[in-house]
């Protein structure tokens, strides 16, 4: 993992949400304190129980979140991709990680010191405003997840993930899904098979076209959503 220092290599933090309510002045003293870090494939970022004392932004690439269980088997909890932060949780409270962070592929990252960022919540109602909102986001996002694997079957959990990607109120919509069908389904806690004979069902009955390597054509939404909630 490569670290560089000279603010001249680091992009602004400007168009990344919620560092965008930040004036010029502020943006600057975030960056010129920041660590621009260039992380190969497979490589560690964080390791559970880690304590952090950065804010990680992905400025592209993409990092995927992991528990691990005592047998070593990996739980994937979240794909942080381009413009997104990561981490940001456990370093605000001065706690370990719980999740193990590796790059899935090549990954520029940009180290935010968390007690800069601390300073910028004390001291900028609308950062404050905007990072709690995204804190409470991602927390409703995750008990999202905890039903989704929890509480609905195989074909619920993928009727619904394909529904949450076309936009609302159409009938029918073209998608491109970001990762490919193993790590979707790691998301959804099923395994790949299962994921595809799903998949190949809607495709049966009409629901759903493939379209392309990672593209699909949401035939028939209101139908898809109604298998998403029985």
């Amino acid at each position: 993992m490569k670290r560089q220092t000279s603010t001249r290599t680091i992009p602004s933090l400007s168009q990344i949400v919620p560092f965008d309510v930040l004036d010029e002045a502020r943006l600057h003293r975030l960056v010129a304190a920041s660590r621009l870090v260039r992380a190969e494939r497979g490589e560690v970022l964080i390791q559970a129980d880690e304590i952090s004392t950065c804010v990680h932004v992905v400025l592209d690439g993409e990092v995927r979140c992991l528990l691990l269980a005592p047998s070593g088997n990996e739980k994937l909890i979240r794909i942080a991709g381009s413009g997104e932060i990561f981490g940001e949780e456990a370093a605000l409270l001065g706690r370990p990680a719980m999740a193990m962070a590796m790059a899935a592929r090549n990954t520029r990252l940009l180290h935010v010191p968390v007690a800069l960022v601390r300073e910028a919540m004390a001291t900028v109602p609308s950062f404050a405003e905007a990072m709690t909102t995204r804190l409470a986001a991602a927390s409703y996002e995750m008990m999202l997840h905890m039903q989704l694997c929890i509480q609905l079957s195989s074909t619920q959990r993928v009727a619904q993930y394909l529904s949450q990607l076309a936009p609302e109120g159409v009938e029918q919509a073209e998608i491109h899904l970001a990762s490919d069908k193993q790590t979707i389904a790691a998301q959804l806690n099923l395994t790949p098979e299962t994921f595809s004979r799903v998949l190949s069902r809607f495709v049966r009955d009409g629901l759903v076209t493939p379209h392309g390597r990672r593209g699909l054509v949401l035939d028939n939404l209101p139908q898809l959503r109604r298998a998403a909630s029985q």
